[in-house]
């Protein structure tokens, strides 16, 4: 596989917000908060990642879809919008992806707004261990490649912490929305969810960081969002009532967050960047 423009979505004009999805449902969990940033005078674009793509239509994870496809993705649909900078908005696996484009990419990137990510390595990196943690990720490397059925999907909601275990996921609001989508659990796979970012990268990205969790959080993606918060210079972490998806069930809170940080960075004009046509 070779990197590609993302399919991509506007409302509103601005500067560009890109929102940026988790891994399971996709693009269409950023609907509603594109309305509304759009009327707020944000360029809101929605994208749409290849693994969400194309495990919505039903393929199974692909072995030759890296973080590094992830990565240039991004960069040349930024590239093909003419947008040489823009702030950020991802939630779990999509924050996850944002903290390494903005490694990469740092020129391109002018805040960060994190929703819980997925960014489980910062575990590793400063020698903590999280047993609950390591089994869902042993549990999510081994869907990958895989057809993932209804079984899989009710365990993959209970251990990320969305339902509260897997008997009680076929009866939780969210199952009707994430069932089309549970193909695309088979293209997290270890190298996508890996990250080769170490502490004092992190400790570089200066960018004003919003990271935001919720109050029901798992007490291990919890922890990943306070220690970010910990080691990126201009952070700011926000508590909000809810679960791992806490920014749409409390989207009025998140909407007022967020409008709140990206008011605060807002200097000028973004000029394109060189390489944007």
């Amino acid at each position: 596989m070779k990197p590609r423009v993302l399919k991509y979505d506007i409302d509103g004009d601005g500067e560009p917000l890109i929102l940026v999805p988790g891994g399971l449902t996709g693009w269409v969990s950023w609907i509603p908060h594109q309305e509304r940033l759009g009327r707020k005078g944000y360029q809101a674009i929605r994208v749409q990642p290849i693994h969400n793509e194309l495990g919505s239509a039903g393929n199974p994870g692909d072995p030759g879809y890296t973080r590094e496809i992830e990565r240039e993705s991004l960069r040349l649909t930024l590239d093909e919008l003419g947008i040489g900078q823009a702030d950020f908005a991802g939630w779990s696996g999509g924050g996850k992806a944002l903290i390494d484009f903005a490694v990469v990419h740092g020129d391109r990137v002018r805040s960060l707004t994190l929703i819980e990510p997925a960014a489980y390595w910062i575990f590793q990196r400063l020698g903590e261990t999280e047993p609950e943690l390591e089994e869902f990720i042993r549990y999510l490397n081994g869907l990958s490649g895989k057809e993932v059925n209804e079984d899989d999907l009710a365990v993959f909601l209970s251990k990320a912490g969305f339902v509260d275990g897997p008997a009680s996921a076929r009866d939780h609001p969210y199952w009707e929305r994430a069932m089309p989508h549970r193909m695309t659990l088979s293209w997290l796979s270890k190298e996508v969810m890996s990250s080769e970012t170490s502490i004092e990268q992190l400790s570089r990205i200066e960018c004003p960081a919003l990271l935001t969790k919720g109050t029901t959080t798992e007490p291990w993606g919890k922890r990943v969002v306070d220690l970010l918060g910990e080691h990126l210079p201009n952070a700011r972490v926000v508590e909000l009532e809810g679960s791992h998806a806490h920014h749409i069930e409390s989207i009025d809170r998140f909407i007022a967050e967020i409008h709140k940080h990206l008011a605060s960075v807002h200097t000028g004009i973004m000029t394109p960047h060189p390489g944007a046509e």
